[in-house]
C-alpha cells in the first residue's frame, strides 16, 4: 500500500509548481486528486501497520515490510522508467534473501 502512496505522490507532485511561495504549494498539494488519494493510502497503510503490529511480532512485520523495497524497485523501472545501478540490485538480492531467511527461521 505504502508503494501505491509512494507512486501516486510522485506522479501527483509532477503537477505541482514549487516556483510559487509555500502557501501555494500547500493549495497545489490540496488540490491534486492524486496526491490526496497517496495520502489516504499513506494513512490506510498506517492503521493496517497498527493491526499488523498488533497481530505479530515487530520484529517479523518489520522483516516482512522490507518487501516494499522491492516492490519500489519495480516501479521504479516499469512506471517511472528509471534505471537502476549493479549496486541497488545487489542490495535488493540482499534483502530478499534476508527476509527469506528470516521467514525461515
Amino acid at each position: 500500500m505504502t508503494v501505491a502512496a509512494s507512486t501516486l505522490l510522485k506522479i501527483g507532485s509532477r503537477a505541482v509548481s514549487f516556483d510559487s511561495g509555500l502557501l501555494s504549494i500547500l493549495l497545489g498539494y490540496l488540490s491534486s486528486p492524486l496526491i490526496v488519494l497517496g495520502f489516504v493510502l499513506y494513512a490506510l497503510a498506517a492503521f493496517l501497520w497498527i493491526y499488523c503490529l498488533s497481530q505479530f511480532d515487530l520484529s517479523y512485520v518489520t522483516f516482512v515490510s522490507s518487501i516494499q523495497y522491492i516492490l519500489l524497485i519495480a516501479v521504479s523501472i516499469l512506471v517511472f522508467h528509471e534505471q537502476i545501478s549493479m549496486m541497488k540490485w545487489s542490495g535488493c538480492v540482499f534483502i530478499l534473501i534476508g527476509v527469506i531467511f528470516w521467514l525461515k527461521g
